[in-house]
């Protein structure tokens, strides 16, 4: 568990960024949470999964990369999100060559990485966390409160770098 603000947020999800040259894979959700949006990939971590495992396994799913690694950049918290508080760990890696397959989670697309920092129509914390992670700041802790689904606080805290 990770401990911000005083208070303990389970995280359950993962969330990777697959770049190459100055693109970013991203995927326009077609469910929810985020739908209608564009996101990295990942989901949920399986029981006596380790956050890597389950980061390597959802990029596979989602969009047909077998990945060795990838890079550890911290977490996300919420509260007052459209789910239930929680968190997940990020993690960017380099694309493989090729194309990515169909997902049945949205459709994916390279997009330019000054657009993904900044368009309304990638999910909103993004723009706040995605600069730091895709330029190699250390793992970082980025907690995001909401109230009626508007991001009103966000702060960053440093994390422990030696891992998760």
């Amino acid at each position: 568990m990770i401990t911000a603000s005083d208070t303990q947020y389970e995280i359950r999800y993962t969330l990777c960024f697959l770049t190459r040259n100055d693109h970013v894979l991203m995927l326009h959700r077609a469910k929810s949470p985020n739908k209608g949006l564009w996101n990295g990939v990942g989901g949920k971590i399986h029981k006596d999964e380790s956050p890597l495992a389950a980061c390597l396994r959802e990029v596979k799913e989602e969009t047909g990369f077998a990945l060795e690694t990838a890079r550890y950049c911290g977490v996300v918290t919420w509260r007052g999100f459209e789910i239930n508080e929680g968190g997940l760990y990020i993690f960017v890696a380099p694309a493989p060559d090729g194309d990515p397959v169909e997902s049945h989670e949205g459709r994916l697309e390279w997009k330019p990485r000054a657009w993904v920092f900044s368009s309304p129509e990638v999910v909103g914390n993004i723009h706040h966390f995605a600069p730091p992670v895709l330029n190699g700041a250390a793992p970082q802790h980025y907690h995001f409160e909401y109230r009626e689904m508007k991001l009103i606080r966000w702060e960053v805290k440093p994390l422990d770098p030696s891992g998760f």
